[in-house]
């Protein structure tokens, strides 16, 4: 969510685009609602459902000219697989196109983050190839 927010609110942004050249957001939370919020959450998106809109990424994340790639993990919460799905199919429809995506089989919520550097570089593949090309 951190990364989610920084990329998406260039009012955080002390130089042009961040400093960044992409973004990559594993299981994130991209689009909070009153609906969606739930306890862990309010950690990041705080108490008050009015402010949800102004905090979301989605829109910011839509409208960057950044590479994004997104990915999930296959035993992922269900709120994770919503908001991986949000994001993928509005970016899909949008000025810049698909980001690259992937779910991560066989892989938890954590488990995918403690995957790098070790015999199953499912993730850090795609990581690698993002970073080379870009996209």
């Amino acid at each position: 969510m951190h990364v989610a927010s920084y990329v998406s609110h260039p009012e955080f942004h002390k130089i042009r685009d961040g400093g960044l050249a992409g973004a990559i957001m594993l299981s994130g939370f991209y689009n909070p609602t009153a609906a969606t919020v739930g306890e862990p959450e309010k950690a990041y998106f705080g108490t008050d459902p009015s402010v949800y809109a102004e905090r979301s990424s989605l829109t910011g994340l839509l409208t960057t000219k950044l590479p994004l790639m997104i990915a999930a993990a296959e035993l992922d919460p269900p709120p994770f697989h919503r908001e991986f799905d949000l994001l993928k199919n509005a970016a899909c429809e949008g000025a810049h196109g698909c980001p690259r995506s992937l779910i991560l089989p066989q892989h938890s919520h954590m488990s995918e983050v403690y995957a790098i550097d070790t015999a199953d570089t499912r993730l850090t593949d795609q990581i690698l190839e993002f970073v080379k090309t870009g996209k």
